[in-house]
């Protein structure tokens, strides 16, 4: 299983995700899920873990498991934005399938 390590980001909207894009080298993405979450959950994830894990088939097929501040998530991938002429991560969107507190 496949895990990853994420922190909340608490402001959303373009000019917020580019900056921390750029600035902190970071993915923002969002877990949903109304059968286990009240909310969907912002998150900020490594571009560099994520942009390698892409490369294997694995990453699109597989329950991953989020750390997100001392809780544990369990969450499929639904959706990776990629730059258009560029190799980077936009967003991503991951649909949560079980939590653990």
């Amino acid at each position: 299983m496949i895990k990853l390590n994420a922190i909340y980001r608490n402001k959303k909207g373009t000019s917020n995700s580019r900056y921390v894009r750029k600035v902190h080298h970071k993915i923002p993405g969002i877990i949903y899920g109304k059968k286990f979450l009240e909310q969907e959950l912002l998150i900020l994830l490594e571009h560099d873990v994520i942009f390698n894990l892409q490369k294997n088939s694995n990453f699109f097929s597989n329950t991953l498991s989020i750390f997100l501040e001392k809780k544990k998530f369990f969450v499929i991938l639904k959706d990776i934005q990629y730059h258009a002429f560029r190799s980077l991560v936009l967003h991503i969107d991951f649909l949560c399938i079980n939590n653990i507190i």
